[in-house]
């Protein structure tokens, strides 16, 4: 069964001060494209690089025993990072017209400039009327943040812009070391990912989207050590991610892209859609219905059908989006009602697939794109055996403005078929395998056939019947034409749909010249609804 894997999506806040009404901090920004300030680095680390502030500007000193006071009370050790205080200062140089930060995908691109692999940082933008009242704000702020997440490091910068004191406090959790990873590689190398996991996460796993947008799932082992060379046969970029099994399920512990072949862009362009929508916040019906659109417009433009909506996953979806915002947390694993599996099934769903992607942030867009950037998440929304979704979105007001979190539960339900027409569709395919593999093709012999079919019936009917119990009864109704055929053997798989059982290696078998296929279609208590049993009896003739 696939494994659900959790999008802990950064989410981008702005905290106002009071009740006071926000000041306009920034300038209007108007333009596409966004350059890459200097400097630039030419790898990717984790480890803290010394010797310079962790922040910036003036009365850096206010923040720095704010954010000591903070960390203090939530018992939660900050480090700062000096690339994080120089993000702080980049970001505070392209607010929007209320101090808005930039969008999610600006604030990576920056971030990947300076060597930052982490998910999207946390952003916090305090307007105070004077710097006497800085250390105060940023401690009440970085607090509310600490008690809803874990951070590990931070940088801030402040600056005096238009009347008022600008602070930026930037928050990011980091779980995992690496060694430093370069951003660009000559044509043909491999990306070598190797590191270590921080206690309590486990199993690594190396994701990477190519650039033809294909998504490659790489195990490293129970760790935490990993070292995972990733093979490249073409130029461009590669996102590579490293996921782990964590707290609440598996977490995005780094994303970054590495360019092979290819120079880095030297600017992200900022798409009307990427900007802050004007008017009132939708409400969670109206941005429910733009993220469905938006998935299976996704899924359209690379050849895939749309996702049917399932009443019974939208309200799994919603429970588990109430349940993490009631209590504190962003995962796929709860302590009340476990896994995404485990909360499918108990709605009385049976699906051998189950997916699940969590999303937040302040539109549909927004989220949407923070999926779409993860390789993982991207493979969900994209997976071609899935058939059904459900969405849940809650929201909750933040100082001014409403944030949406999102959960989407993806499964697959097998389709009925033509069971008659069934076998002779399997054999075409698998023929077309065979000599592919240079193998000769397999022809169908009617009582082998026979056979095969009244053993894949049994399985639905008597429920007892296993597998192994049911190719061996296959088997033995071949003995009485033991004279035609020196060896009969049988394979067995249940599957969601035929293309599932045309890669079964025994019926690839160069030396087999007939076969039998005998295909059913049933419900087991065992197994999800409209389960297909296949069962091949492959004879070798005298």
């Amino acid at each position: 069964m696939h494994k659900a894997i959790a999008l802990l999506l950064a989410l981008v806040t702005v905290i106002g001060c009071g009740g006071r009404q926000r000041t306009r901090l920034g300038r209007e920004q108007t333009d596409t494209e966004i350059a890459a300030p200097a400097p630039t680095v030419a790898q990717y680390e984790t480890n803290v690089p010394a010797g310079s502030p962790v922040t910036g500007g003036g009365d850096s000193a206010a923040v720095q025993t704010a954010m000591t006071n903070a960390s203090t009370a939530a018992s939660m050790p900050l480090t700062g990072d000096p690339r994080l205080g120089t993000l702080a200062e980049w970001v505070a140089d392209r607010l929007g017209p209320s101090g808005d930060p930039p969008p999610p995908e600006v604030i990576d691109f920056l971030a990947w400039n300076l060597g930052l692999v982490e998910p999207t940082p946390h952003v916090i933008v305090l307007g105070l009327p004077d710097h006497v009242s800085i250390a105060e704000h940023v401690q009440r702020s970085a607090s509310q943040f600490l008690g809803r997440q874990t951070y590990t490091h931070w940088g801030a910068t402040v600056l005096p812009r238009s009347g008022v004191w600008l602070v930026v406090v930037v928050l990011s959790w980091r779980h995992l070391s690496l060694d430093p990873i370069a951003r660009t590689l000559p044509a043909g190398s491999p990306i070598r990912v190797n590191g270590r996991l921080e206690e309590g996460y486990a199993n690594p796993t190396i994701v990477v989207q190519a650039p033809d947008g294909e998504v490659t799932r790489l195990p490293a082992g129970s760790g935490p050590d990993f070292d995972v060379r990733v093979p490249t046969t073409t130029n461009g970029g590669f996102q590579v991610e490293v996921i782990a099994r964590g707290p609440h399920g598996e977490s995005v512990l780094a994303n970054a892209p590495v360019y092979v072949g290819t120079e880095p862009p030297r600017s992200v362009r900022v798409s009307p859609a990427s900007e802050e929508p004007s008017g009132p916040a939708p409400d969670v019906a109206t941005l429910r219905a733009q993220l469905l659109e938006q998935l299976n417009r996704t899924r359209a433009e690379v050849g895939l059908p749309p996702l049917q909506e399932d009443p019974r996953l939208d309200e799994i979806a919603l429970a588990h989006s109430q349940d993490m915002l009631e209590h504190d947390f962003l995962g796929h694993v709860s302590p009340r009602t476990g896994s995404a599996a485990d909360r499918v099934s108990r709605g009385g769903i049976r699906s051998g697939l189950v997916l699940e992607n969590i999303g937040r942030g302040y539109s549909a867009s927004e989220i949407h794109r923070g999926l779409m950037d993860s390789p993982g998440h991207r493979a969900n929304l994209v997976n071609p055996d899935a058939t059904h979704v459900g969405i849940g979105v809650v929201s909750e007001e933040e100082n001014g403005r409403v944030a949406f979190l999102a959960t989407q539960v993806f499964i697959r339900e097998a389709q009925e078929i033509d069971v008659a027409s069934a076998p002779a569709r399997l054999l075409e395919e698998i023929n077309r395998a065979r000599v592919a593999r240079g193998a000769p093709e397999m022809r169908m012999e009617e009582n082998l056939q026979r056979a095969a079919q009244e053993a894949a019936q049994a399985y639905f009917a008597e429920p007892t019947l296993d597998q192994q119990s049911t190719t061996d009864r296959a088997t033995q109704n071949m003995r009485r034409f033991a004279i035609a055929f020196r060896r009969v053997g049988a394979v067995m798989a249940v599957v969601s749909s035929l293309e599932e059982a045309r890669q079964l290696e025994p019926a690839l078998d160069d030396t087999v010249r007939v076969a039998g296929i005998g295909v059913a279609q049933g419900d087991r208590p065992d197994h999800p609804p409209n389960s297909i049993a296949v069962v091949i009896l492959l004879a070798w003739e005298r």
